[in-house]
């Protein structure tokens, strides 16, 4: 997942002895940043209003304290991560160890993506003057995805599974009203004017799409980035390719755009899938979320165990992919990506099978506005997810992928297997 190479678990920069012909920070970059430090800043305090929203009802929802604890936690281990690659850093680089660093890297250690948008803005203000900061931008930039990483996994996806609850399938009357209008008509006459009694406000429904659009953001950064850096990496195997954009790897707007969507419909089926079985069956959840997680953390090791071999901080590495993995692939290997991908997708396909069941199951007969519309809604944009990832890979993959009797190639001049790339480790 994390492509920085390693030697002997230290962490090391990109090599970056072949020549550059590119410039890696441009006007763009400088826009991508502000948009992209604007969404973190906003979602950080749409997080917070969520918590004092919650804890100020009359009525504060069940588990309420589970808002506090997945608005702390992310932030507090994306804050120990950062902390762990300053420690790396300070004992490579000279300069990277003063009182100064260590201060700003404890002290705003809730804010560490913050950290690490400064750090690639002077880099990439420096590539004016040194070539070299313009692939250290590059790098910092997946460090600040790997941050973000672990707050959407950890923070909003658990986040908006609860506001499901409690806002969308806890309140199915409201949302009734809501699509089909007051039902009390009988009851009134002419001259009255029949108003919801809870009526679902913009705020309900804007915070939920704002966190979702936030995670598939996320992913699509991380993604993007960490294409840029291995085409820096490794830019023999990217010659083959006519257009310059692609050899960079870099994506136009339209792929961009494409693939944000992609990871939008996909998240969503997932944080709904896992809300609709904790609404409905309560525990059955965590079973489905930890069976799923314990298999793509298996997966991962096996991918590690036969490129780098196993250590403890790979295998820490393994069950934090893992975790990642419930929403989004993000293992960017390239090679042979047609079975990784089937594979990924039948899951999620089977997962999101098992929870319509249980989800049927438990509400058959209910008369609940959402007993059969939510497991099509469920599997609707679930296929919107993957159609727009088939889309995504057909027409807008920067290294042109092809079909051949080793699955779907692409991301490599001389189509090597995963097994050969072990200069991507994974933390």
């Amino acid at each position: 997942m994390f492509p920085f190479r390693r030697k002997d678990d230290i962490y090391c920069r990109p090599q970056t002895g072949a020549s550059v012909t590119s410039v890696q920070f441009t006007w763009l970059e400088m826009v991508w940043m502000v948009v992209v430090s604007l969404s973190y800043l906003l979602g950080y305090a749409i997080q917070i209003s969520i918590v004092v929203d919650k804890y100020t009802q009359e009525e504060p929802p069940d588990n309420c304290s589970l808002y506090l604890v997945f608005f702390l936690l992310p932030h507090l281990a994306a804050g120990l991560k950062n902390l762990q690659y300053h420690y790396r850093e300070a004992r490579e680089e000279e300069g990277e160890d003063g009182a100064k660093e260590w201060i700003i890297t404890i002290l705003f250690l809730p804010f560490s993506p913050l950290i690490r948008f400064a750090r690639a803005w002077k880099f990439g203000i420096g590539e004016k003057d040194n070539w070299e900061d313009g692939i250290r931008y590059v790098d910092e930039m997946v460090t600040v995805g790997v941050l973000r990483l672990f707050e959407v996994f950890l923070g909003d996806g658990p986040t908006i599974c609860l506001l499901l609850r409690d806002d969308v399938w806890g309140r199915s009357v409201d949302w009734k009203e809501y699509v089909q209008g007051p039902q009390d008509i009988l009851r009134c006459g002419p001259q009255c004017n029949l108003q919801p009694q809870n009526p679902i406000e913009f705020w309900t429904i804007f915070r939920m799409i704002f966190l979702l659009s936030k995670m598939a953001q996320c992913v699509t950064f991380y993604l993007v980035i960490v294409k840029r850096l291995q085409h820096l990496q490794q830019p023999e195997y990217f010659h083959h390719l006519s257009n310059s954009n692609s050899r960079q790897g870099r994506l136009n707007f339209f792929a961009t755009l494409i693939l944000y969507a992609a990871h939008f419909f996909f998240i969503g089926s997932r944080v709904t899938g896992y809300s609709m079985v904790g609404t409905a069956c309560g525990a059955w959840v965590y079973f489905i979320i930890g069976a799923h997680w314990l298999v793509n953390t298996c997966w991962h090791l096996v991918s590690v165990v036969s490129s780098n071999g196993l250590t403890p901080a790979r295998s820490l590495s393994s069950l934090v992919v893992g975790g990642v993995w419930l929403i989004a692939l993000t293992n960017e290997q390239g090679g042979r990506q047609l079975g990784r991908f089937i594979l990924y997708y039948m899951m999620a396909f089977f997962e999101t099978v098992v929870c319509g069941y249980l989800w049927n199951t438990a509400m058959a007969g209910s008369g609940d506005f959402f007993a059969y519309k939510a497991s099509w809604f469920l599997l609707v944009i679930l296929m919107m997810g993957i159609v727009l990832q088939i889309v995504y890979y057909s027409v807008c993959h920067p290294s042109k992928p092809s079909f051949s009797k080793e699955g779907l190639n692409c991301c490599s001049g001389d189509r090597r297997g995963a097994a050969d790339s072990q200069q991507h480790s994974t933390l």
